[in-house]
């Protein structure tokens, strides 16, 4: 069960809790656009920068725009309370249904960001047409964003209290071909999936000896089991965690189709984690204050999409309405129905 700090007052997602964006790690390769739009928030972050160029490595946090008059689907980029871009417009619908989604739930999609700052020197010509010098800033953003059908997992999380392992290396499991009954329902069209996974030690009595192995499972059903090797590099974890009533858990890809499917967990080995770990972490599972409960919506009604003519006062479509063929396309993705 873990939880992070919520967003910080008057932030983006003010009383919702963050969640980091899976499948993306720590390279940001995602370029934001409009920051020319936000500089003086940019500059904010680096203070001074006394003529030099400066490179920030932070938190963003990246918040659906429904109301943006230019774009319905837009995604802002938000950086300590304060819009510093967007997600490129080609790119942005993609992740609508996934950011909304979160936010239904409560949470706020946290990603990590790059940003570039710089004073750079122009030259402007003055009254008596001469070039003087002026200095201006310029910065760019870059986040680390995965494809939209692998930024959150596909399956919930654990309801046994649990410890999500930090990020590691993939390593790949065996046996799930005896498995397919448990793993088929993860499998997605994009041919890859996230899910959250639990790892369990076990004793393999074989012929000769006994082996110590580790388990995987998804939702608490078996779809493999990791090689002596691997397990013994994970069992001092999920000791540590199994004797703090917690299960250990982590990140899984599964890649296939119904007639053959792989299965890679990503956690880190126990010789990789912190010296005081699981010391930060096991603080995160105290409760939190839940946000309040939005009150029960009055009614649906039915929103146009950009460029239709607006309906009459409470005017809905009716069964097997169609729109004016010459009316332009809903953007991807477009909600017709809202609550109020």
């Amino acid at each position: 069960m873990k939880h992070g700090n919520r967003t910080p007052a008057g932030g983006p997602a003010t009383a919702l809790v963050p969640f980091d964006l899976w499948g993306s790690r720590a390279w940001c390769n995602q370029e934001v656009v409009g920051e020319s739009h936000h500089l003086p928030e940019l500059q904010r972050l680096f203070g001074r920068l006394g003529g030099r160029e400066r490179e920030l490595e932070c938190s963003a946090f990246l918040v659906p725009e429904p109301g943006n008059r230019f774009d319905p689907a837009a995604v802002a980029v938000h950086i300590e309370g304060r819009i510093v871009g967007h997600l490129p417009r080609e790119i942005a619908g993609d992740y609508r249904q996934c950011l909304s989604e979160l936010t239904a739930r409560g949470l706020a999609a946290r990603v990590n960001a790059r940003v570039w700052g710089g004073l750079e020197t122009d030259y402007e010509t003055n009254r008596a047409g001469r070039p003087v010098e002026k200095e201006r800033f310029t910065a760019s953003v870059t986040i680390a964003l995965a494809e939209p059908h692998l930024c959150t997992p596909v399956n919930a999380q654990p309801v046994e209290p649990h410890l999500l392992l930090p990020d590691g290396g993939a390593v790949q499991i065996s046996g799930e071909d005896q498995c397919m009954p448990a793993i088929e329902p993860f499998l997605r069209p994009e041919g890859e999936s996230f899910v959250y996974a639990t790892l369990h030690g076990l004793t393999d009595t074989g012929a000769r000896t006994a082996k110590e192995l580790v388990e995987v499972r998804i939702d608490g059903l078996r779809v493999g089991q990791l090689t002596p090797k691997m397990s013994a590099d994970l069992r001092p974890a999920i000791r540590h965690l199994d004797q703090q009533g917690l299960l250990t858990a982590v990140k899984a890809k599964i890649k296939g189709n119904r007639l053959k499917a792989e299965v890679t967990v990503h956690g880190a080995k126990a010789h990789e984690l912190p010296a005081d770990w699981p010391a930060g972490s096991v603080k995160s599972l105290q409760p939190v204050a839940h946000a309040p409960i939005p009150p029960r919506p009055t009614r649906i009604r039915f929103v146009p999409a950009p460029g239709w003519p607006p309906p009459p006062e409470g005017w809905e479509p009716p069964s097997g309405w169609m729109p004016d063929p010459a009316w332009p396309p809903a953007p991807p993705g477009w909600q017709y129905w809202v609550m109020d």
